[in-house]
């Protein structure tokens, strides 16, 4: 009989261990989890501003090139890991790679695109170009597959890469068939990755512009290490299809340089727009007698203010004016 109490006794002590809410077992996974969190935190990266600098806003002509072709895509990239950005222009024949040696532009080499030809090919050839680490990767629309070109001692080399467009590291887009735009009347993407703001967090940008000239800028910051967030999206009404996203002035604030929203060799010009103000208010804007085919943004160096290199050119041409905003 009083081993039965007993048993009873004990039976009753554990059921209201278990049925209490304060436990100690009850308390540990949310003990853990605090503790994991104070790990984390103390290991965090510490976030620091970006170091701005100063930029005279004013346009100055490099010079000019033949790249034998019509240009259809336009970027600057490191490839030889120097420091200092090449320019690269695509066109519808092949990769053309240029220096700014002495403020001129100096062609470093070109390799052409080969392999089977697009079928159907759109009358207007169109392509993009993408920096991926060390390589280039650039595609036109008269070609069924990309060329993938790196840049080591001095020497261009290249190799057939995949089928589609790469419009941003990972992303890939195909033309509607036998048209120059992507699906989703896109002409084009662009995405920047690399900035802070101006407290230091992590930035991340993607531009589309819609064949209506409408250019979409999607703004993310990231926490260090993890996830990134929307926060904010802004549109401006009025692009051509060359543009491109930095933040020039190293204030936390990205620019947009836009070309203008204008027919096939009219008159042009570019703006460079503070992402999030109006467009009306550019910090920048140039005019130009021939039309804009390409923008992009040279590093000068990791304490050197970015360039931006303006390609110009009359309709149908095949010599562009190279023009430097900074």
């Amino acid at each position: 009989m009083l081993r039965a109490a007993g048993v009873v006794a004990v039976l009753c002590t554990v059921a209201t261990a278990t049925a209490a809410p304060d436990d100690y077992l009850s308390r540990v996974p949310a003990l853990v989890q605090k503790r994991l969190d104070e790990m984390s935190a103390a290991r965090a990266p510490k976030l620091t501003p970006p170091t701005p600098v100063a930029v005279t806003w004013k346009a100055i002509r490099t010079g000019s090139i033949d790249v034998g072709a019509p240009l259809v895509a336009f970027t600057a990239g490191d490839l030889d890991g120097d420091g200092k950005s090449e320019l690269y222009a695509v066109t519808s024949r092949e990769v053309v790679a240029i220096a700014l040696k002495a403020g001129k532009p100096t062609e470093l080499g070109r390799v052409a695109f080969g392999g089977e030809r697009a079928v159907p090919a759109p009358r207007d050839v169109v392509g993009t170009v993408v920096v991926e680490g060390s390589e280039l990767v650039a595609a036109a629309s008269a070609w069924a597959k990309e060329l993938r070109v790196t840049l080591a001692k001095g020497k261009l080399a290249a190799q057939q890469g995949g089928a589609g467009f790469l419009v941003c590291p990972g992303e890939r887009m195909q033309l509607v068939p036998g048209r120059n735009y992507f699906a989703g009347d896109l002409h084009g993407v662009r995405c920047q990755s690399g900035l802070l703001d101006r407290a230091g967090v992590p930035l991340e940008l993607r531009a589309q512009l819609a064949l209506t000239g409408k250019l979409a800028v999607e703004v993310k910051k990231c926490a260090p290490g993890g996830a990134c967030q929307t926060a904010g999206t802004y549109e401006y009404g009025h692009s051509g299809t060359a543009f491109e996203i930095s933040d020039v002035d190293r204030n936390g604030t990205p620019e947009v340089i836009i070309s203008g929203y204008v027919a096939p060799g009219d008159p042009d010009g570019v703006k460079v727009i503070a992402v999030g103000s109006d467009e009306k208010k550019p910090l920048f804007r140039k005019n130009f007698n021939g039309g804009v085919v390409g923008v992009a943004v040279a590093q000068n160096g990791p304490t050197a203010a970015p360039t931006i290199i303006v390609a110009v050119r009359l309709a149908g041409a095949t010599r562009v004016d190279l023009w430097r905003l900074d």
